[in-house]
């Protein structure tokens, strides 16, 4: 892997705040994660540890936090533990500006623009199918889509 800077999509993030509280066993109670397993998540924090720098958006981690779908104690861990994450990532240089002025903007949204822009310098895991032609087309070299990491752990 050429570029050693990883940013993070948000149901990865997700999946990897939560696949942290209490070994994984909330990853089943989160109706956003219904598709991945504790095995998702080693597979996430795997493909991290080939990278030196780890980021994250301000809009992905918007995303996240609204995303946390789990209450009372286990609630107040995954808030916990996202906190602590988003102090350790670096963050990726965004600009509102910019993350709303092309026409990607309509389609995606602001945290899937700014990641298509974002592509031409940092390495981008997603698990986000719709997402992957126009990041493709920023730049085929720095997309890691998930479906191809689960096969290649799968194995």
């Amino acid at each position: 892997m050429a570029n050693k800077q990883l940013i993070i999509d948000t149901n990865l993030l997700l999946l990897l705040v939560i696949g942290s509280i209490e070994e994984g066993r909330h990853i089943r109670n989160s109706t956003r994660l219904n598709k991945f397993d504790i095995n998702d998540y080693k597979n996430v924090v795997s493909v991290m540890e080939e990278y030196t720098d780890i980021y994250i958006t301000p809009y992905i981690a918007t995303e996240v936090s609204n995303l946390i779908d789990l209450n009372d104690y286990v609630g107040d861990l995954a808030f916990e533990t996202a906190r602590t994450m988003f102090s350790i990532f670096l963050q990726a240089d965004t600009d509102i500006n910019e993350d709303c002025t092309t026409d990607n903007f309509i389609i995606y949204g602001i945290t899937d623009n700014s990641l298509i822009r974002l592509a031409q310098n940092y390495t981008i895991f997603t698990d986000d199918l719709k997402l992957l032609p126009p990041l493709y087309a920023a730049n085929p070299d720095n997309i890691l889509p998930y479906t191809a990491v689960k096969a290649l752990y799968s194995n």
